[in-house]
């Protein structure tokens, strides 16, 4: 059999449900069939499994570490190509996952040697500076603008969502690539339970935790907003040209009304309020910002909040926001409640937060020395 046959098959079973969609299956599909183009050119092999060994693998990860790549891209494509060779030793078209031989793994780099700690993650200083800044600016704006403040008070519930929740961004925005994907919608949250329905990493639904800190900003910012039904986006764009387009779309596809009357209708808005009065005045429904929107927008307010880190990112960067949620679970309840906050395996999580595991162990271990000395 062709090694490039059963990818199909592979693939759906990586697709919960069914679904064709998930940035995990695409990134599978885009690494595996690199693997097998190249092993199509490969003279020493007929693609076939049984000409797979464990040289082919060796071949194949001296290719990669020679294409001009990080170290960390080429260890994510062969544990990807080894994946799918695993899956076909299950599925009983291979003996072995010649891929796992250490002859075969043994031109792969070292890891980058990045620590545990190296990756971005929200301070309790980083999290009372931003939060106290959109707290700030959401007040004054009440103050101004009354119930017009949406944006200010959608800014303020996502920095806190982000700061509290673990919630990974892209369980909550939106993504182009991913049709699934349409970010929170507010039917997904019960407020009085303190949760939410995301669809998860592992693209199944999983009730996620809302804590105490989220519920007042969800709770001001949902009664400003004043969505016109439950499957509006929790945090939709204020895109204006996005927002007209959706208006005008909605008015002659979903109600039917002529472009004359739309382009009379929509020329006489003004501006951001307006729209919004008028997708909730025709019960139409905006886009949800996506992943990169959200980038954008904590970018914005780190300017503007003269918050400026000396990392790659420059800002706090919405998964810092989930590191920094992790950290604190970590170090007040331990590794397993910090797991199941993040949606992730107790495995993965000490992975990631061995740092603090290490710096807890030296301290135990000196004091265990300066006891046993005394």
């Amino acid at each position: 059999m062709a090694v490039a046959e059963p990818l199909e098959e592979f693939l759906r079973s990586k697709s919960k449900g069914g679904e064709d969609s998930g940035n995990y299956r695409r990134n599978l599909e885009r690494c595996i069939e690199d693997f097998l183009e190249w092993l199509a050119e490969d003279a020493r092999s007929d693609g076939t499994f049984g000409e797979l060994d464990e040289r082919t693998f060796r071949r194949y990860a001296r290719e990669l570490t020679n294409r001009d790549l990080t170290a960390g891209t080429v260890l994510t494509y062969y544990a990807h190509v080894s994946a799918y060779i695993g899956w076909c030793v299950r599925e009983g078209l291979l003996e072995a996952n010649y891929a796992q031989r250490n002859v075969a793994k043994e031109p792969l780099p070292d890891n980058d040697g990045r620590r545990s700690g190296d990756q971005q993650a929200w301070t309790d200083d980083h999290r009372a500076q931003i939060t106290r800044y959109v707290d700030e600016r959401a007040h004054d704006a009440a103050d101004e603008k009354g119930f017009d403040a949406v944006r200010e008070f959608r800014d303020r519930a996502l920095v806190y969502v982000l700061c509290y929740s673990g919630v990974r961004g892209g369980e909550i925005f939106a993504d182009p690539k991913d049709d699934r994907r349409n970010g929170l919608r507010w039917d997904d949250v019960s407020l009085e339970d303190r949760t939410m329905t995301v669809l998860a990493k592992k693209q199944n639904w999983s009730d996620r935790s809302l804590t105490e800190q989220t519920i007042n900003p969800m709770s001001r910012y949902r009664k400003i907003l004043d969505p016109a039904g439950d499957d509006w986006p929790v945090f939709p764009t204020f895109h204006l040209p996005t927002l007209y387009e959706t208006l005008r779309n909605g008015l002659q596809e979903d109600r039917g009304w002529s472009e004359t009357e739309v382009k009379e209708y929509v020329g006489e808005l003004t501006g951001q309020v307006d729209v919004f009065d008028a997708l909730r005045a025709h019960e139409l429904t905006p886009p949800s910002i996506n992943t990169d929107g959200a980038r954008r927008i904590m970018r914005r307010l780190c300017e503007s909040a003269d918050i400026d880190l000396d990392d790659k990112h420059g800002y706090l960067a919405p998964h810092g926001g989930r590191r920094g949620a992790g950290e604190v679970m970590v170090r007040q309840r331990g590794f397993t409640a910090a797991a199941r906050l993040l949606d992730n395996s107790e495995e993965v999580v000490r992975e990631s937060y061995s740092h603090i595991e290490a710096k807890e162990m030296a301290k135990d271990a000196g004091d265990a020395f300066a006891e046993h000395d005394t």
